[in-house]
C-alpha cells in the first residue's frame, strides 16, 4: 500500500498533509481589498435604493436546464456544473438576470413593475486576466426593472449606474449604446437574412478583445461575403457626438424598419436620460457594440474607462423583453444593468482612487506591563458605545511594536493607559498620522478624536 505523506506529532498521523493552493482563477481577498469593497458595496447600494430599487438574493446554484439556452453557445461553455447527478442537475450561476427570471416566474404575486438590485458572486469558466480584475469567481451589483416596456426604465439604467460609478470615485468613462433592432437592420441592410444575426453578433462582440482584422476573418470564415462586411465595418467605424452617430445612421438604414425602430428607441433613451442628469459627455452611440448573450432585444449599454487602456468594460445591460417566457409564462417586458464589482475596484486601485487599509478599527489601546487590564478594557467599550470601532493590544510589549503595529494596520489613533493614567482618571492619545500626542481626561478623548477622524473612503 502506498504510504500516504502526513503531519505527525509524537510519532503519530494526524491527518494527510495537502497543498496549500487555490483554484486558477479564483483568489482570496484580504482586509486591504475587502474594507474598500464594503464601503463600495455601500456606496452602490444607496444610490441604488435611491432609484427606488429593493434587494434580493438567488441561491448560488440553479438547476441546469434553467440556465441552458438563455446566453448563446458562447456563453453556455463557461457555465460550471456541479458533479451532483453526474453534472446534469445543478450549475453555479452565470449571471443574476436569469436567476431574476427564474425568480419572478416562480413568483406572480409581486407587484409589476418589479424594481429589484442584486449584488452576489457568479461564476464564469472564463481566461481570468487579474490585471483587468477579471476572476472566475466575481461580484456583480445588477438592478433590473421587471414588468414595463418603458425606455425611461432603461433611462434609469444608464442614470444609475452613472450616479454609482462617479460614487465610486471614478470619473473618466463612458456608456456607450446600441440596439439590438438597429444592429438587425444593419444585418439586413448588409444583404444578410435574419437566420445570420446570432452568428455574425457573436463575432463582432469580439471586437474589442481581438481587433477589426481578426473580426472580418472571422466573418469570412463564417461565410460573410466582402461586400456584406465593408457595409457592416462602415456602419460600425461612424462616430460623433449621440445625435450626429443617430442622423447618419438613419441617413443609411432609413429603408431598415428594424433599425428605424431602433434608433427612435435610442433617440428617446438618451433623451430621457439626459433628464436624469447623465451629461451628454458621458454618453456614445456606438453601432458595433452587441452585448453578446442572447436574451437581449432591444437597447443595450456598456460603461467603460477612458483613463486605464485596454480594461474592457465596468459594466453593461440592456432590455431583455423575452426571456420570462423560457420558463412557460407570457413574456414580460424587462430591462437590467449590472456593474462589475471586483473590475471597478481593480481599476480604482489602478487609478489610485482607492487607499488600502488593513483594518476598520478607529482605536488602539495600549498596554504597559503595570496597566490594570479591566480598567483598559472598559475604557474600550466606552470608546465602542460613542461610535468608535476599538481594538485592544494583548500583550505588554514596547510602545513603539505598538505603534508599529497600529501603522501598519491603518489604526489612526492609539490610547496609551499605564497605571497612573487610569489612576488620575487620564489617557495619552496619539494621532498617527500627525504625530500629535496629548493627555486629557478620558472624557474628552472621544471628542479630540472625532474632530480629527478623516471619514473613510
Amino acid at each position: 500500500m502506498a504510504r500516504i505523506p502526513g503531519v505527525f506529532r509524537g510519532g503519530m498521523a494526524l491527518m494527510p498533509s495537502v497543498e496549500a493552493r487555490l483554484f486558477h482563477g479564483t483568489r482570496d481577498v484580504l482586509p486591504a481589498e475587502l474594507l474598500p469593497q464594503k464601503e463600495l458595496v455601500a456606496t452602490l447600494t444607496r444610490t441604488f435604493e435611491a432609484f427606488g430599487f429593493a434587494p434580493v438574493e438567488t441561491p448560488a446554484m440553479e438547476f441546469v436546464d434553467i440556465l441552458l439556452g438563455k446566453y448563446g453557445a458562447d456563453g453556455e461553455k463557461l457555465i460550471y456544473k456541479l458533479a451532483y447527478e453526474d453534472g446534469h442537475t445543478l450549475a453555479l450561476r452565470y449571471d443574476l438576470t436569469v436567476p431574476l427570471s427564474r425568480l419572478v416566474a416562480m413568483h406572480p404575486e409581486l407587484p409589476k413593475p418589479f424594481k429589484r438590485y442584486q449584488i452576489q458572486p457568479v461564476w464564469r469558466a472564463d481566461r481570468a486576466q487579474p490585471a483587468q480584475g477579471r476572476f472566475r469567481e466575481f461580484i456583480q451589483c445588477d438592478v433590473d426593472t421587471v414588468g414595463t416596456s418603458s425606455l425611461v426604465a432603461d433611462a434609469e439604467n444608464l442614470a444609475v449606474v452613472h450616479a454609482g460609478i462617479l460614487a465610486s470615485g471614478m470619473e473618466g468613462f463612458l456608456i456607450k449604446v446600441n440596439h439590438r433592432k438597429l444592429l438587425r437592420g444593419m444585418i439586413a441592410h448588409a444583404g444578410l437574412p435574419a437566420t445570420a444575426d446570432k452568428e455574425v453578433l457573436r463575432v463582432v462582440d469580439k471586437l474589442d478583445k481581438i481587433g477589426l482584422d481578426e473580426v472580418v476573418a472571422e466573418l469570412s470564415k463564417i461565410g460573410v461575403d466582402a461586400a456584406a462586411i465593408d457595409k457592416l465595418v462602415g456602419l460600425m467605424n461612424i462616430t460623433g457626438t449621440p445625435d450626429a452617430v443617430l442622423a447618419s445612421a438613419i441617413e443609411r438604414l432609413g429603408a431598415e424598419p428594424a433599425a428605424v425602430e431602433g434608433l427612435a428607441d435610442l433617440r428617446a433613451m438618451l433623451g430621457h436620460a439626459r433628464a436624469l442628469g447623465v451629461p451628454e459627455a458621458r454618453l456614445r452611440v456606438d453601432l458595433s457594440l452587441t452585448r453578446g448573450l442572447d436574451y437581449y432585444t432591444g437597447p443595450v449599454y456598456e460603461i467603460v474607462t477612458t483613463e486605464i487602456e485596454r480594461f474592457g468594460s465596468l459594466g453593461g445591460g440592456g432590455r431583455y423583453d423575452d426571456l420570462m417566457s423560457l420558463f412557460g409564462g407570457e413574456p414580460v417586458p424587462a430591462t437590467g444593468v449590472s456593474i462589475g464589482l471586483t473590475r471597478l475596484l481593480t481599476a480604482l486601485v489602478k487609478l489610485g482612487k482607492l487607499k488600502a487599509r488593513e483594518s476598520a478599527t478607529d482605536v488602539l489601546i495600549s498596554r504597559f506591563p503595570d496597566t490594570p487590564v479591566d480598567a483598559a478594557l472598559a475604557c474600550a467599550a466606552t470608546l465602542r458605545d460613542q461610535g468608535f470601532a476599538v481594538e485592544w493590544y494583548y500583550e505588554a510589549d514596547r510602545l513603539k511594536k505598538q505603534f508599529q503595529y497600529a501603522e501598519r494596520k491603518g489604526i489612526p489613533f492609539v490610547v496609551i493607559l499605564g497605571a497612573s493614567e487610569i489612576e488620575r482618571g487620564e489617557a495619552a492619545v496619539k494621532h498617527l498620522a500627525t504625530g500629535e500626542q496629548v493627555t486629557m481626561t478620558r472624557d474628552a478623548v472621544a471628542g479630540w478624536m472625532r474632530a480629527r477622524l478623516t471619514p473613510k473612503a
